[in-house]
């Protein structure tokens, strides 16, 4: 009798379970809330970019120190980058600053740009330091396909 009834246990619970298998399986498929964003295209380094310009800062005619110049790579935002020229650019002098690694720029163009500097008067009187950083406007030039060893003219300080 006992083999009976666990027989027919397992055939119920057999039975059981075969039924409710197909009920079990759902139709229901997940959908991804948002696609994920496409890695964003890095271009290669601009290498040593130069920038010239002329120091027309007319404050007691002034020498000027570049410290550094920032700008806009089109298509990756906004950058700086420490530069500084061999020496004081004297007052109405062209100056060129000695070359710098632009990160991201290569090939790509450049606006916004405006250079940070201090200035120090010729004839400074007593205890006259240095002037605390300073920058010009955004310059109104564009640097088309920054390119390895290329030296831009950005204008004067103070620009015209």
């Amino acid at each position: 009798m006992r083999k009976i009834t666990i027989a027919v246990a397992t055939a119920l619970v057999l039975g059981a379970i075969t039924i409710a298998i197909p009920k079990l399986r759902s139709n229901v498929q997940a959908k991804p809330v948002a696609s994920p964003a496409a890695p964003p295209v890095v271009s290669g380094a601009c290498n040593n970019v130069k920038f010239k310009f002329t120091n027309n800062l007319a404050v007691n005619e002034a020498k000027v120190r570049i410290e550094k110049v920032s700008y806009n790579v089109v298509g990756v935002g906004s950058k700086s980058e420490l530069v500084h020229t061999d020496n004081d650019c004297l007052y109405n002098h062209t100056c060129t600053t000695t070359g710098d690694t632009l990160s991201n720029a290569g090939g790509r163009d450049l606006n916004n740009i405006q250079i940070y500097y201090k200035f120090l008067a010729t004839k400074p009187s007593v205890g006259q330091n240095w002037s605390d950083e300073v920058h010009t406007p955004n310059i109104g030039k564009t640097i088309s396909n920054c390119k390895d060893g290329t030296t831009y003219d950005l204008g004067t300080i103070p620009p015209k």
